[in-house]
């Protein structure tokens, strides 16, 4: 599920899962390519899609009645729908666990459902304190921290049918920007980074292993495309180890946090690699670093980094 910020934490089990698999090394510097962006982007998928899981079709915050119930185990209380779905308030396992902030003058509580393992969302937005928009049947949700604008996916309810959406939205003017069918765009795998967003593929899917990456303007066009080494956790269900993103100060300036852990000794480092100059990479050790969790807490360095600087 969601939360604003980045996976800081992955789970022990799920760190040990990570030591299995033997993560792309790059050589010397060369760990990215710039692609091309085509000319004519293809067009966003219009993928016909189900209700989203464990939700009605059509809740709506202070219609729908529910109530709260105390449950034996992990959530120790939910809230239950009278037509019988369980949900929680901003977060799953305990309410408020996960509140997201959106800039002023708006403000977010997202209704969590959860059922057999399945998770979504529904996302009441407001604006001085009276509802400015309502989207149900959210699938995965990012939230920018200081501008008005989402990345979600979702299937959306279009003329008695539903349909996926995934994209951007601008709270300001509620408009709604699918990205369009690329090998970077897929499901929810995306994050905001500065004044960009950034979309990965499926792991190892691309050429030689590598991953599909696309840097886009909050207004969902594409400022770069490339490939790179990226680590994963192995096995079904893989999630991005390192983080990406761009440089607090050169935008320009794509950026991997990666943990080297079959180093001796383990260490951490940032790979760096220019989006407008393909030759221009490289990688800064950030020292030795025991722990996947440690290294990403070097996360509060890279506003003094550059790829030209020292």
């Amino acid at each position: 599920m969601h939360h604003a910020s980045n996976r800081h934490a992955l789970p022990f089990g799920l760190l040990l899962l990570a030591t299995t698999v033997s993560a792309a090394e790059p050589k010397g510097g060369a760990w990215a390519e710039l692609q091309t962006i085509p000319a004519r982007l293809p067009a966003a998928q219009q993928k016909l899609a189900e209700p989203a899981p464990c939700q009605p079709e059509n809740f709506i915050p202070g219609e729908t009645r529910y109530e709260r119930v105390e449950l034996e185990g992990t959530p120790s209380a939910l809230y239950r729908l009278s037509t019988g779905e369980e949900m929680n308030i901003n977060g799953w396992m305990k309410e408020n666990e996960r509140v997201v902030k959106l800039p002023s003058p708006y403000a977010l509580t997202h209704y969590t459902f959860g059922c057999a393992g399945e998770f979504s969302s529904v996302l009441d937005i407001s604006r001085n304190g009276k509802r400015h928009g309502l989207y149900q049947h959210v699938l995965h949700f990012e939230a920018h921290p200081t501008r008005p604008v989402l990345f979600f996916r979702q299937n959306e309810r279009k003329n008695g049918r539903y349909q996926e959406f995934l994209g951007l939205v601008d709270l300001d003017t509620k408009r709604k920007t699918p990205l369009p069918a690329l090998p970077c765009v897929s499901g929810s795998n995306a994050r905001f980074s500065g004044d960009r967003l950034i979309t990965y593929g499926e792991a190892r899917a691309g050429k030689d292993g590598k991953t599909d990456v696309c840097v886009w303007s909050l207004d969902g066009k594409p400022q770069a495309r490339l490939l790179a080494d990226l680590d994963w956790t192995a096995g079904s269900g893989d999630i991005l180890l390192d983080q990406v993103g761009v440089l607090p100060r050169e935008p320009g300036t794509f950026y991997a946090l990666h943990h080297d852990r079959f180093g001796n000794p383990a260490h951490c480092e940032v790979r760096l690699q220019s989006l407008t100059r393909a030759n221009q990479s490289r990688r800064v050790d950030l020292g030795v670093s025991e722990s996947h969790e440690a290294c990403l807490r070097n996360e509060t360095k890279l506003g003094t980094l550059s790829l030209t600087g020292r």
